[in-house]
């Protein structure tokens, strides 16, 4: 095949970072091939009733439950200059098999196998640059408690729930205190007879005025018919669900492509987000706790600047010692290793400036910020009703 100048761009997943790299990798004039392994776009967020694996045998990718709605204002859910189109203030198919690295001279610097899962055959092809956009709330991640074998009731992820009715007169534990555990445990607490919460710390669960829920410490077992607590106290129930959180994954990243997970910490990613032993490859979306579609369509623009060539990289040992100097702030702070992306208290929208600062692109709205940080101060008053508030953007800042 003669050689292009045309830069080629595989993006991987079609949600919304590959959306908006696929967008700002195509202004630039270059060749781009999103690849999706679902029948649709829009990753996590597009609904299904399925659970467990599709007709192709592939795990269901979306955590999506009925009647979700986001937990962050619509503005803040758009991309830096388009707004998420809605009427409420909260709204509610080819596999990547392999990618690695090309060797040699004249040759193209990745080579991604993908299969049409439709026709059931493979494909080699080569680009340029990678953008993996697979997303981080697939994958999901269950505690092995001493027990789990022998509890006769329900177990699931919440990334399996999908409705609450299914738990009508059913005694209910919740492992865990994050947004879908708070959605979940409004939801369940209309219908279930019982309603338990378990969290490491009891005194940070804030589900608001539910009347039939207790919270409890940490599991130390499960039994046939309940748990058991490390406060010594148990209870009987015929449901568990983990809301525990996600796994980051790449089954499709070979070796040689340089990346690792250990303890939910991908490394090394400069700024979170750049591959620096393949500075080529961008994993978009790693840092959490954060405005989703904002950061990822920054975390886009920031790298397109590397990749056409606008700005250059940092040597790689200026690049490693910069992504150690983030991880020695978070030690800092007593973050565990599998918070090293996690964007806790003031470091999200420093994040957000720093790779504005360093790339030289234009930064979020002020008022993003703004409106995320009363956000999560009014979720903190009323867990259950903050998302009947509308909010309205009049000025600049």
């Amino acid at each position: 095949m003669a050689q292009s100048t045309t830069k080629r761009y595989c993006i991987v997943g079609a949600g919304a970072g590959g959306l908006t790299c696929a967008r700002h990798a195509a202004d630039t004039g270059a060749h781009v091939t999103v690849f999706e392994q679902t029948a649709s776009v829009g990753g996590t967020w597009v609904y299904t009733d399925a659970t467990g694996h599709d007709r192709y045998g592939l795990p269901v990718h979306s955590s999506m439950y009925r009647d979700l709605r986001t937990n962050i204002p619509k503005q803040t859910m758009g991309y830096w200059d388009s707004e998420l189109v809605s009427d409420r203030t909260y709204p509610g198919q080819q596999e990547v098999i392999r990618i690695a690295p090309l060797f040699g001279e004249g040759a193209s610097q990745w080579e991604v196998i993908v299969r049409d899962l439709r026709e059931n055959r493979y494909e080699t092809l080569q680009f340029d640059f990678v953008m993996v956009c697979n997303g981080h709330y697939s994958c999901p991640m269950v505690p092995e408690y001493p027990g789990r074998d022998v509890f006769v009731g329900i177990q699931i992820h919440s990334h399996d729930y999908r409705c609450a009715d299914r738990f009508k007169d059913q005694d209910v534990l919740l492992v865990g205190a994050g947004y879908s555990a708070s959605d979940i445990a409004i939801a369940t607490a209309k219908v279930a007879r019982s309603l338990t919460v378990s969290h490491h710390d009891p005194s940070k669960v804030n589900f608001g005025n539910l009347p039939t829920l207790v919270t409890k410490p940490t599991i130390s077992k499960l039994t046939p018919t309940g748990v058991e607590f490390v406060d010594g106290t148990a209870i009987n129930c015929s449901v568990i669900i983990y809301c525990t959180g996600y796994r980051f994954t790449y089954p499709f990243l070979s070796v040689d492509c340089g990346i690792t997970v250990e303890d939910n910490h991908v490394t090394p990613l400069y700024k979170h987000v750049i591959n620096i032993n393949h500075p080529t490859m961008a994993l978009i979306g790693v840092p959490f706790y954060c405005c989703p579609t904002q950061m990822m369509d920054l975390q886009a623009r920031f790298c397109i600047q590397y990749f056409t060539g606008s700005r250059s990289l940092p040597s790689r040992s200026d690049m490693l010692a910069d992504t150690e100097a983030d991880l020695e702030e978070r030690k800092r702070r007593g973050l565990p290793k599998k918070w090293m992306h996690k964007l806790v208290d003031d470091m999200q929208f420093k994040y957000y400036e720093d790779l504005a600062r360093t790339a030289g692109i234009v930064p979020l709205k002020p008022t993003v910020e703004k409106m995320f940080t009363e956000c999560m101060r009014r979720r903190m008053l009323d867990v259950q009703n903050y998302r009947d508030d509308e909010f309205e953007v009049v000025g600049e800042d």
